[in-house]
Parts: structure tokens; C-alpha cells; sequence
């Protein structure tokens, strides 16, 4: 089964992206990291999500964001932020999805 994780910032910017595609994750500052992906449009050589935290909390969230896109659900559907999901719980220490490029 192929695994998706799906983010959705509050400005409606959403993204499903295969798990398979991840690259790696890069601190930007003590408040926001970046997710990359291999790329999802063909013209780019990369597609970011930029993930925001907790103040501080840059190992503790990056382990949490490992975590999620690790985990094995029934339907292989992650949802590691969504910003607009009423009740939807963000991850430990995560705290909004900042932004999508692709």
C-alpha cells in the first residue's frame, strides 16, 4: 500500500504527497522546520512544506513530524497538519503548517 501524507495550511494551500517521496527535514529556526520532498510538479526539483512549533522545541518536533510519517495507519492516509480541521489535533509541538512550495 502506498502511504500519503497530506497537509492543508490556513489559507486553504493543501497537499498530498506520497511518503515515499521524503528527503529529509531541515531546522530553520527555533520555531519552524522545513519537510522535503521529492518533487511533485516535474518542473521543480523539490517540493517543502514548512512545518511551525513550539518555541524551542526543534527536536522534539522533528521527532514527532518522523513519527507521523512513519506510522503505519489502516488506509495509509497521514494527516501530519491541517489548519482548518475543526478538531483536528496538530501533532506534539507542532503548531501550524506555515507553508506549501512546490
Amino acid at each position: 500500500m502506498i502511504k500519503f501524507a497530506y497537509f492543508e495550511t490556513a489559507s486553504n494551500d493543501a497537499l498530498m504527497v506520497p511518503v515515499a517521496n521524503y528527503l529529509g527535514t531541515e531546522p530553520i529556526n527555533d520555531v519552524s522546520c522545513t519537510l522535503h520532498f521529492d518533487a511533485v510538479d516535474n518542473d521543480k526539483d523539490m517540493t517543502r512544506v514548512v512545518m511551525n512549533f513550539t518555541t524551542g522545541m526543534t527536536t522534539e518536533a522533528i521527532e514527532s513530524l518522523h513519527n507521523a510519517l512513519m506510522s503505519n495507519p489502516k488506509d495509509g492516509f497521514v494527516i501530519i497538519g491541517d489548519d482548518n480541521l475543526t478538531g483536528y489535533i496538530n501533532l506534539e509541538h507542532i503548531t501550524s503548517v506555515g507553508a506549501i512550495t512546490l
